[in-house]
C-alpha cells in the first residue's frame, strides 16, 4: 500500500500557538484590572497654597482648623507676627452651629489644614460645613502644627 503525502500547499492554522497567545492575553488583562483596584487607594496629598490666586486671608473669614487626625480647632487669636492660634474643640458641632448664627453662611469661611494631612480627612470636615450650611468654603495649607504657634518667619 501506497502512502498518501500530504499536499504542502494546503493552507492550515495550528492552534497550539493560537491557544497559548489567548492564555497570554488572559493573563495580561487579569494584571492589569487587579492593578487599577490599587490604582484607587493611591493617597492624595494637597497643593501648596501658593498655586492659589491671593495668599491674604480675607478680614471677614472665620477660620477653622484640621489636623492629621481630623481633629476640628477653633481659632483663638494671632501671635504677635500675625499667625493664627488654634486650640481643638471638644463640640464641634456646637461651635460651627455658634459661628453660623453669628457670621451667616453666606461668608467666607477659611478651613487651614496641616500639611500632610490625609485627604480624606479634609473631605469630612468639608462635609460637615456644608451639612451645617455653610456655602463660601476656603481651604489654606498650614506647613507647622495647628497646636504650634510657629515662629516669626511662619505665617499664615
Amino acid at each position: 500500500m501506497r502512502k498518501r503525502r500530504r499536499n504542502p500547499s494546503e493552507p492550515g492554522v495550528m492552534l497550539s500557538p493560537l491557544i497559548d497567545c489567548v492564555f497570554l492575553l488572559l493573563i495580561f488583562f487579569l494584571v492589569t484590572s487587579m492593578i487599577k483596584r490599587f490604582e484607587r487607594q493611591i493617597p492624595v496629598t494637597l497643593s501648596d497654597d501658593t498655586s492659589a490666586i491671593t495668599t491674604d486671608p480675607m478680614e471677614d473669614s472665620s477660620f477653622v482648623g484640621v489636623d492629621r487626625h481630623g481633629g476640628i480647632y477653633r481659632p483663638t487669636g494671632k501671635t504677635s507676627w500675625g499667625a493664627a492660634t488654634f486650640a481643638l474643640t471638644t463640640s464641634p458641632n456646637d461651635w460651627l452651629n455658634q459661628v453660623i448664627r453669628t457670621r451667616g453662611e453666606q461668608l467666607p469661611i477659611t478651613v487651614v489644614v496641616e500639611r500632610g494631612t490625609p485627604f480624606q480627612k479634609v473631605i469630612t470636615v468639608q462635609d460637615k460645613l456644608e451639612l451645617i450650611g455653610f456655602n463660601n468654603i476656603r481651604f489654606r495649607l498650614r506647613d507647622y502644627a495647628l497646636s504650634d504657634t510657629g515662629s516669626a518667619q511662619r505665617l499664615d
